[in-house]
């Protein structure tokens, strides 16, 4: 056999939205798409940047696609994006379709008339927000909040993955630090932890 391939375990591809498995204490995903049928099919996912919000969304996207929906995937970086989400909410077949949007505030005004087109159309869309906007007034599927222990365990489950090859671990007190410097935001402590790991990798291997 090769040499072991270092991975770092807090690398990008490990962490993005999607790649960390559904956590919830308090609900499946099964239940939490089930609810955004109570919802009249339009919702809203809230909370504070890097809560989660955006790996719920792909959950659910994944979840929709195993029930049979099309779905449609788009993340709005300014208000121009709205010629997309228009364009998408005017093709699509609402019955058979599901559409989940990142970033939604963005939009800004557009965003009014693009919620007006899609309460219209019936369209069945899940967006993210950090504060919710006076122009939605969609429910609230979710708002998004992680403390410590579910940091602590997130971090756990992502080193178990390279148990195999360096053994290296992050007390609870530098853990908490970390958490809490970031205010509970994962995306930053995540971005610290990567550079961590790499220090006591480099370290390690110097030792030998």
């Amino acid at each position: 056999m090769g040499p072991t391939v270092f991975q770092n375990p807090f690398s990008t591809r490990f962490v993005r939205p999607g790649a960390i498995p559904w956590h919830s204490t308090d609900t499946s995903l099964n239940s939490l798409f089930l609810r955004l049928y109570d919802t009249d099919n339009r919702a809203i996912i809230c909370g504070p940047h890097g809560t989660g919000k955006s790996t719920i969304l792909s959950h659910l996207a994944s979840a929709a696609q195993r029930q049979g929906l099309q779905v449609h995937c788009l993340r709005m970086c300014s208000w121009l994006d709205a010629i997309g989400v228009m364009r998408v909410f005017a093709i699509i077949n609402p019955k058979y379709s599901l559409v989940s949007i990142d970033s939604w505030e963005r939009l800004g005004f557009l965003g009014w008339f693009l919620c007006r087109l899609a309460d219209f159309r019936g369209i069945r869309v899940v967006v993210t927000v950090h504060h919710r906007t006076w122009w939605n007034n969609w429910p609230v599927l979710l708002n998004t909040e992680v403390d410590e222990k579910t940091f602590h365990g997130l971090v756990q489950e992502l080193l178990a993955k390279f148990s195999g090859t360096e053994t290296i671990e992050f007390n609870d007190a530098m853990l908490k630090d970390v958490f809490q410097r970031h205010s509970g935001n994962l995306r930053e402590s995540f971005f610290e932890l990567y550079d961590h790991y790499e220090r006591q990798y480099r370290t390690t291997l110097s030792a030998k």
